[in-house]
């Protein structure tokens, strides 16, 4: 079975010599731990297919009573307090509540679509956060780091939409498409990524099979 996507925990970075054995490669490793099916959701009922993925075990203590209920009433034992759906055009041959996808239903993937939200860098100047160049340093300009002029005059009379200003840096969801597979664990469930992704170590991330060339 090949998936429509996995949830997989950012391990780190590393590096390793790419397969032809000529230059050494940036690696990403991630670690797909339990990825069970919680709910099959139909056209019928939902309006599309999906399956929603449970992951993220906690206590029983920190899960939300409605979530809690839930997963007992379909009989899941595991305290997930995550879920994540992926569209299919239709549910694979063998899958129901409570079955576990994992590495394995990547076989015969070669490259992959990486989404995760980027480190949060806090409060940030236009500086910093739109990469400005800076004002000159000396003369008494008083204009190091400002953002600068803010205004357009009487007509609009108003700040233009997406003017860049300080603000909250990072945290935002991005995807890098078309990321070479290169090594599978299936016994340790690891799997190692040529290229950076997006999120802090220890992170969740989303991994689908690319559909580019």
């Amino acid at each position: 079975m090949t998936t429509t996507g996995l949830i997989a925990k950012k391990i780190g970075m590393t590096r390793m010599m790419d397969p032809e054995g000529q230059k050494m490669l940036a690696v990403t490793l991630f670690k797909v731990e339990s990825n069970t099916v919680t709910k099959i959701l139909n056209e019928e009922r939902d309006g599309y297919k999906a399956l929603q993925i449970g992951y993220y075990a906690k206590k029983e203590k920190h899960l939300t009573k409605p979530d809690l209920s839930r997963l007992r009433k379909v009989g899941v034992k595991e305290n997930f307090s995550r879920f994540k759906e992926f569209r299919v055009n239709e549910v694979p041959e063998g899958v129901e509540v409570g079955s576990s996808i994992g590495l394995e239903s990547l076989e015969g993937v070669t490259a992959l679509d990486i989404s995760g939200f980027t480190k949060g860098r806090g409060f940030q100047g236009a500086t910093k956060r739109w990469n400005h160049k800076t004002g000159r340093r000396t003369h008494g300009s008083h204009f190091h780091r400002r953002p600068g002029s803010l205004g357009c005059r009487t007509t609009p009379g108003r700040v233009a939409k997406g003017k860049h200003m300080p603000g909250h840096m990072g945290d935002k969801q991005r995807t890098i498409q078309n990321l070479r597979i290169l090594d599978i664990d299936l016994d340790a469930g690891t799997i190692a990524v040529g290229g950076s992704t997006p999120g802090h170590k220890e992170s969740f991330v989303v991994l689908r099979p690319t559909n580019k060339k």
